[in-house]
């Protein structure tokens, strides 16, 4: 009988890096929220992915970021972020290779090199974004930039020290799934020995209502882009298996009257469109059919407030 392996890899990185994008193919369905709007991850989410002996639990987390000025928000995201570090036995910093390594990635890189000890390997994706060249002359930059930060210090990719693992970037598209298959066999090999924590048929530890929440909230990203403040928040307050159909109540929560007016559109016109999308990606998620109604409330500043950001935003009261 073979050796079981289990542990945990955490995915880091600036905004829009593709985190989600990786876990999700990774996982072979959508767990994570994914839009071109940066910061639209906010909590950690764990994703489970079986990969022969190994079950590697991903921990999907929000783009680190410079969080002076900006709202509490933005603050307990970043701690959320960070948090994973001492729960990782493996960290991958991902940096979008198509618009390269900049100063932001290596104030971020650098600490991650000053905050952890275990491995590390620096991870580029959406290789399949801009033309070869291109990608291949930004690999060669990111190279050197992460060489220098950490003065050289690597090791070989078959070596089980912690530390850098490679000097040369991993580079992986999401879109290709050979390179997707790759990648888990390289995370795969990293995994500690050590029994399942789940078991096979397990895709993550949030609850169903959670990840529905997640699917609306993503349709409010697609459907506004750039109208609308990423500082709205989904509560679902009512889920409900009736037979083969699936009833969902949810609120759309924002903090000022006019995007209240935005998320609705005229005449409704935009609330139904989300709804409907919402409802479609739902009952692909659940494999049922879902009735599907959605509120928008104004709950001013909830941004800025512990209590609220824990309700709306799942964001516990971590060290900021």
């Amino acid at each position: 009988m073979n050796q079981k392996r289990c542990g945990y890899v955490a995915l880091l990185g600036q905004p829009n890096a593709g985190k989600s994008t990786l876990m999700n193919a990774c996982l072979g369905t959508k767990l994570a929220v994914v839009s071109a709007k940066p910061q639209t991850t906010r909590n950690k989410i764990l994703g489970i992915c079986a990969s022969g002996d190994s079950q590697i639990l991903f921990l999907d987390t929000p783009g680190i970021h410079k969080t002076g000025g900006l709202p509490k928000l933005n603050r307990k995201m970043n701690a959320t972020a960070w948090s994973v570090l001492q729960d990782a036995d493996l960290v991958c910093y991902l940096v979008d290779a198509a618009a390269g390594w900049s100063d932001e990635d290596e104030v971020f890189f650098t600490q991650i090199l000053k905050q952890s000890s275990k491995p590390l390997v620096v991870i580029a994706t959406k290789t399949d974004k801009v033309k070869a060249e291109v990608i291949n002359q930004n690999i060669e930059l990111m190279t050197e930039r992460m060489r220098a930060c950490s003065n050289g210090d690597f090791t070989t990719q078959s070596d089980s020290n912690a530390g850098l693992i490679s000097g040369v970037p991993m580079a992986v598209s999401a879109k290709r799934p050979e390179e997707i298959e790759k990648f888990r066999e390289f995370v795969s090999s990293r995994m500690p020995d050590g029994a399942w924590l789940y078991s096979e048929d397990d895709l993550t530890d949030r609850p169903q209502q959670f990840v529905c929440g997640e699917l609306i909230r993503e349709q409010l990203f697609r459907q506004l882009g750039q109208e609308l403040p990423y500082s709205a928040a989904v509560k679902v307050e009512r889920f409900q298996n009736k037979g083969g159909l699936t009833i969902l109540q949810a609120s759309v929560i924002v903090h000022k009257d006019n995007h209240k007016a935005m998320v609705i559109g005229a005449r409704g016109s935009r609330i139904k469109a989300i709804g409907q999308a919402a409802r479609e990606s739902l009952e692909k998620h659940l494999g049922r059919k879902v009735h599907l109604e959605l509120f928008v409330k104004v709950q001013s500043n909830w941004i800025d407030s512990d209590n609220l950001l824990a309700e709306y935003a799942g964001l516990d009261n971590l060290e900021e």
